[in-house]
């Protein structure tokens, strides 16, 4: 992107219509923002989900050790 051409455009527009785009690129800003901070939870949310996913798999995997160790056993 050319921001010297931008700044040059923008130095030509009248101070309603510079303000209104400022606004609509800050509107835009926050819009994205708001969707990163969105993706973070997510992937906060995914990351517990594979924690508590793995957590179980241990458990599951002793338990299934202990079977096969009493199943030899007998």
């Amino acid at each position: 992107m050319d921001f010297k051409a931008l700044v040059e455009h923008y130095d030509t527009l009248p101070k309603s219509e510079l303000i209104e785009k400022i606004v609509e690129k800050n509107a835009k800003l926050l819009s994205q923002d708001n969707e990163i901070e969105r993706q973070n939870d997510e992937i906060k949310r995914l990351d517990d989900v594979n924690e508590s996913h793995q957590k179980l798999n241990g458990q599951l995997t002793e338990e299934l050790k202990k079977l096969r160790e009493k199943g030899s056993d007998v």
